[in-house]
C-alpha cells in the first residue's frame, strides 16, 4: 500500500488573521505613514489615526496629556499644538456619524457662514462705513479665496472656531463690556488654537482707543485683562512643559539658514507676502514649505525693497491716525480714526504669532493662518470703497462691487474645485512647490494603481531634493507592490540613509530581507526600529505602533524557526511598547503567544492568551482554541468556537478550511467535506483546501476524485517535491503505475532525501517488472 503524506493542518503563522490575511499585510502596514502634505496626511494624524478622535483613549487624554495629533504633548518631538476643543468636536462627530467626510466639511462650512455674519455685525459696530458697505465687507469675506483652505481642509476648523470666539468676544464687548465673558471666550479661543491668545490684546486695544483711560473702570478692566492674559499664557506654556516645538528644515528652511542676515530679511518680507496673498489671491497652494518662497539674501532684492516701502507707508499712516487725530473724543472724525486704527491692529496683531519674527513656527507661509486677518482686511476694503463714494457721490459703485465679488467668487470656486480631489489639489501646486506636489501626486497615483506615473512623480521630487527620505520610502512601497524586491530594498535603504530613525522603513526592509533569507540583516533592522524611543519624533504614536509591529514580526520569525522562548519575549515586548493603547494587531500578538505556549506544552498559558485574543474577536484564535479543545476531547465547546469564527468571517476561505480540518479531526467526514467544498467554491486554487479534501477523499477510498485534487495541487505547486510525491502516491493507488513513476522521479529530483517517495518508487518498479514479465 502506498504511503500518502497527511496534509492540510491548521496554520500556525500568526500573520494569518483567519480572514485570508498573510505576511503581505505586514509589508503594507506602514502604508498609512505616507509622508506629509497630502490631504490624507493633513487630516490623517489629526483624525484618521488619532486615538483621541476615534474613541480609543479616555476623554481626559485630549485635555490633559495629548497634543492635536494625539501624541504626548510633553515629549520633545511633539508639535505642541494643543487644541482640545477641536479634537473634542471631531470625536463627537465621529461618535455620531463615523468618518463621513462630507459632514466634517459641513460643520466647517456652517462655521464660516456664522463668521461671515459676525463680520457684518462687527463692520456695523465700527461705524466707519455705511450699511450697504458693511454688507459688502461681509460678502467679500464670505467669498474670499484665501479662506478656502480653512473651510475645505477639515483641520482648518481650528482657525474657523478660533475666529468665531474672537469675533463673538469683540462684538459682545463693543455692545456691552463684560470682563468675565471676554476671559471665558479667550479661554475657548486658546483651546481651539494657539492664536486665540490675541483676543485679549485686541480687546485691550479697543478699550485704549475708545474708552476714557482716566476712569477707574478702565484701569480695573485693563488690569484684569492683563492678569487673565498672564495666567492663560502660563497655563498654556505649562501644558507644553515650557518647551518650544522643533520643526524640520523641510517645513521651515529659512529658520534653519545659518545666516542671520538672510533670516532677518526673509522674515521681514513674509508679512508682505501674506498681505499679497490676501490682496491678490491669484496664486494659492496647499503647501508653501521647502523652497516655495526663495530666500531674501540682499537688501537690493526687490522683495525687500517692496517690504521696506510698505513698512514706511504703514508707519506713516499709523502715526498720522494716532498722533494727528482730532482732540475731541466725541467727534465723528476721532471715532472714525480710532476705528481705522483698530482695524489696522486687527489686521496685523494676529499675524505676529505666526510671523517667525519672535519665535519660529512650523511653516514659512500658510493660507489658513490668514483667515482671521482677512476679517479686518474685508472691513477696511469696505471702508475704502465708502470713502471713494463719499468723495465722488455721483459714482455708482454697484457695478464695481459686483465685479469684485464675482472675481473673488470665481477664484474661490476654482479653489474649492482644487480641494475636491487630492490629484487636483496637488497638481495645482506644481508651479509653486513642485517637490511636495510631485511627492503627493506619487502617492495619489500609487493608490490609483498607476505605478508608472507614481514612480515618475517620486523621481521628479527626488530630482528636486535627493535626500527626501519619504520619497525613497514611498518608492520602496511602490516597487514592493510590483514584486521588485531587490529594488524595493534599495529604496528603503536610501530612505534610512536620509533618516536613520525611520521606523516604517526599518520594518518594511526587514520583511523583504526575511523573504530573501537574509535573516541576520532582517533582525538588525527590526532591532534598530525597536531600540529607537521616538521621543523626538512628531508622529510618536505611529512610531510606537510601528515599533510594536517590529517586535511582533521578530517574534513571528523566531516562532517559525522554533525559538519559542525568545519569540515569547518579543511578543510580550510588543504589548509592553503599546502600553494599553489601541493597536490593531494586539489580538494577533496574543494569539501568537498562545501558539508559542502551546508548542512548549504549557496548555494553561496557551489557553489564557487564546482567551484574551478571543475577547478581541480574533478569528484565528477561535480556530486554534477549537483545535486545542479537540485534542483535550472537549468537543462540546468546539462547535461554539467554530460557529463564532464563522460569524466573524463567513466568507473567509481560511476559516472554512480550518473548520473543515476541525470536523475531520472529530471524524465528522461528511461535514468536513462540505466545508472543504464551500472553501473551494470561494477560491478554487486554495492549496490548503485542495490538500485537505484530497486527503479526506483518499482516506474515504474515493481515489478517483482524490486524484483530481492532488493533480491540481501539483499544478499549482510545480516546485514542491511533496505535491509530486502525493500525486504519485494517489496514482499508485489508482494503479496508474507509469504516471506514478514519473511523479516519484520528479519528487526525488526536487528532494533526493525523500525516503517515502523513494520507497514508493521501488514498489512501483517491482509492480511494473512483474507486469512486464507476465
Amino acid at each position: 500500500m502506498a504511503t500518502v503524506e497527511t496534509l492540510g493542518k491548521l496554520s500556525k503563522d500568526s500573520g494569518n488573521e483567519g480572514r485570508g490575511v498573510n505576511i503581505e499585510k505586514w509589508k503594507r502596514i506602514s502604508w498609512k505613514n505616507i509622508e506629509k502634505g497630502s490631504t490624507i496626511k493633513k487630516r490623517g494624524p489629526a483624525i484618521l489615526s488619532n486615538d483621541d478622535v476615534l474613541g480609543r483613549s479616555p476623554w481626559s487624554s485630549l485635555v490633559t496629556t495629548n497634543d492635536f495629533w494625539g501624541n504626548p504633548i510633553r515629549l520633545e518631538g511633539s508639535h505642541k499644538s494643543y487644541r482640545p476643543l477641536i479634537t473634542a468636536s471631531f470625536r463627537l462627530q465621529f461618535e455620531w456619524h463615523g468618518l463621513k467626510s462630507e459632514l466634517f466639511h459641513g460643520v466647517n462650512l456652517i462655521c464660516h457662514i456664522f463668521n461671515s455674519m459676525l463680520v457684518l455685525k462687527l463692520a456695523r459696530q465700527m461705524k466707519v462705513i455705511r450699511e450697504e458697505f458693511s454688507l459688502f465687507s461681509s460678502l467679500l469675506f464670505a467669498c474670499h479665496p484665501i479662506t478656502s483652505e480653512a473651510v475645505c481642509s477639515i483641520v482648518g476648523r481650528a482657525d474657523l472656531l478660533t475666529t468665531t470666539f474672537i469675533l463673538l468676544a469683540l462684538t459682545s464687548h463693543i455692545t456691552r463690556s463684560n470682563t468675565i465673558r471676554t476671559i471665558f471666550l479667550a479661554v475657548l479661543a486658546v483651546l481651539s488654537k494657539e492664536t486665540g491668545i490675541i483676543l485679549i490684546p485686541l480687546v485691550v486695544t479697543y478699550d485704549v482707543l475708545f474708552k476714557n483711560p482716566s476712569t477707574k473702570q478702565f484701569r480695573q478692566d485693563i488690569t484684569n485683562h492683563f492678569i487673565a492674559l498672564s495666567i492663560i499664557c502660563y497655563l498654556r506654556l505649562s501644558i507644553n512643559n515650557i518647551q518650544s516645538p522643533k520643526f524640520s528644515k523641510n517645513d521651515n528652511p529659512i529658520a534653519h539658514d545659518p545666516n542671520f542676515f538672510t533670516r532677518a530679511l526673509t522674515f521681514l518680507y513674509l508679512p508682505i507676502f501674506h498681505l499679497k496673498l490676501i490682496v491678490f489671491p491669484k496664486t494659492l497652494s496647499f503647501d508653501w514649505s521647502m523652497d516655495a518662497i526663495p530666500k531674501v539674501e540682499s537688501i537690493l532684492d526687490s522683495r525687500f525693497i517692496l517690504a521696506a516701502i510698505f513698512y514706511t507707508i504703514g508707519a506713516k499712516m499709523i502715526w498720522e491716525l494716532f498722533f494727528e487725530r482730532p482732540q475731541d473724543r466725541n467727534s465723528e472724525d476721532y471715532k472714525k480714526n480710532n476705528s481705522v486704527l483698530f482695524l489696522l491692529g486687527f489686521l496685523t496683531i494676529p499675524h505676529i504669532l505666526s510671523s517667525n519674527l519672535f519665535t519660529y513656527v512650523g511653516f514659512v507661509a500658510a493660507e489658513r493662518i490668514l483667515y482671521l486677518n482677512t476679517v479686518a482686511y474685508c472691513i477696511l476694503v469696505g471702508y475704502g470703497v465708502d470713502v471713494v463714494c463719499r468723495r465722488f457721490p455721483t459714482t455708482n459703485p454697484l457695478p464695481l462691487l459686483t465685479l469684485l465679488l464675482s472675481i473673488f467668487s470665481y477664484r474661490t470656486i476654482q479653489r474649492v474645485d482644487d480641494w475636491k480631489t487630492e490629484e487636483s489639489l496637488f497638481s495645482s501646486a506644481l508651479e509653486v512647490n513642485p517637490t511636495k506636489a510631485h511627492m503627493n501626486l506619487g502617492f495619489v497615483f500609487t493608490t490609483q494603481k498607476n505605478f508608472d506615473l507614481a514612480k515618475f512623480h517620486y523621481q521628479q521630487a527626488l530630482r528636486k531634493r535627493a535626500n527626501l527620505a519619504d520619497a525613497w520610502y514611498n518608492l520602496g512601497i511602490l516597487t514592493s507592490k510590483t514584486n521588485s524586491t531587490q529594488e524595493a530594498i534599495h529604496y528603503y535603504q536610501k530612505a534610512l540613509q536620509s533618516r536613520s530613525n525611520f521606523a516604517a522603513a526599518h520594518l518594511n526592509v526587514a520583511l523583504l530581507l526575511h523573504d530573501t533569507n537574509q535573516l541576520q540583516k532582517a533582525f538588525f533592522h527590526l532591532d534598530s526600529c525597536i531600540q529607537n524611543s521616538g521621543d523626538t519624533l512628531k508622529s510618536y504614536r505611529n512610531h510606537r505602533k510601528t515599533q510594536a509591529t517590529c517586535a511582533y514580526n521578530k517574534g513571528r520569525f523566531l516562532q517559525k524557526s522554533g525559538h519559542f522562548h525568545v519569540a515569547i519575549e518579543n511578543f510580550k515586548l510588543a504589548l509592553e511598547i503599546i502600553d494599553g493603547a489601541h493597536f490593531e494587531h494586539t489580538s494577533s500578538v496574543l494569539s501568537s503567544l498562545g501558539t508559542c505556549y502551546n508548542e512548549l506544552g504549557d496548555v494553561a498559558s496557551a489557553e489564557r492568551y487564546f482567551q484574551m485574543a478571543i475577547s478581541e474577536n480574533h478569528v484565528n484564535s477561535f480556530l486554534t482554541m477549537a483545535h486545542l479543545k479537540i485534542r483535550q476531547n472537549q468537543s462540546y465547546e468546539v462547535e461554539r468556537l467554530l460557529q463564532k469564527a464563522m460569524t466573524l468571517a463567513p466568507e473567509s476561505v481560511t476559516v472554512l478550511q480550518n473548520i473543515a480540518l476541525a470536523e475531520y479531526h472529530m471524524h465528522n467526514y461528511n461535514r468536513s467535506l462540505l466545508f472543504y467544498r464551500k472553501a473551494l467554491s470561494l477560491n478554487p486554487s486554495h492549496v490548503e483546501s485542495l490538500q485537505g479534501i484530497a486527503n479526506l477523499l483518499q482516506e474515504s477510498q474515493n481515489y478517483a476524485e482524490s486524484e483530481l485534487f492532488y493533480r491540481k495541487v501539483m499544478e499549482i505547486l510545480p516546485d514542491s517535491y511533496s505535491s509530486h510525491a502525493n500525486y504519485g502516491a494517489i496514482l499508485h493507488l489508482n494503479q496508474k503505475y507509469e504516471q506514478a513513476l514519473k511523479a516519484y522521479d520528479t519528487a526525488l529530483l526536487l528532494n533526493p532525501n525523500d525516503d517515502v517517495a523513494r520507497e514508493n518508487r521501488q514498489k512501483v518498479m517491482r509492480i511494473l517488472r512483474r507486469k512486464r514479465n507476465l
